[in-house]
């Protein structure tokens, strides 16, 4: 088990090497730029945030350009990316996209009643 000297002697500055021990941080992690996670990842219930765009888009299939708009192109968002797009910022169409570094997919939600 490492501990936080063993970390610390790594070059990790202590108030992050007392959070972190074999891998496994405890408290708040905030990622920010590209992250990827491998293993169990427990959010103890908290549920996953990714992006969410607010764009005005077609009701039933936005297009490639209109998910461009909302999330930079394929290639600049990179294989893997997940993102959400709240339609025209209303409580009717949403819409979960995903990018493979050349296109775009999405899938279109239905609102709960």
């Amino acid at each position: 088990m490492a501990g936080a000297s063993t970390l610390i002697g790594l070059g990790m500055p202590p108030e992050l090497a007392s959070a972190v021990a074999d891998g496994v941080v405890s408290g708040n992690l905030s990622v920010t730029g590209t992250s990827t996670l491998t293993g169990a990842v427990d959010a103890t219930g908290a549920g996953i945030r990714t992006k969410m765009a607010i764009n005005n888009v077609n009701d039933t299939t936005p297009t490639a350009a209109e998910l461009t708009t909302s999330f930079g192109t394929p290639a600049a968002v990179g294989s893997g990316f997940v993102g959400i797009v709240k339609d025209n910022d209303t409580d009717t169409n949403g819409f979960l996209v995903f990018s493979n570094g050349t296109s775009y997919y999405f899938l279109k939600f239905t609102k709960a009643t």
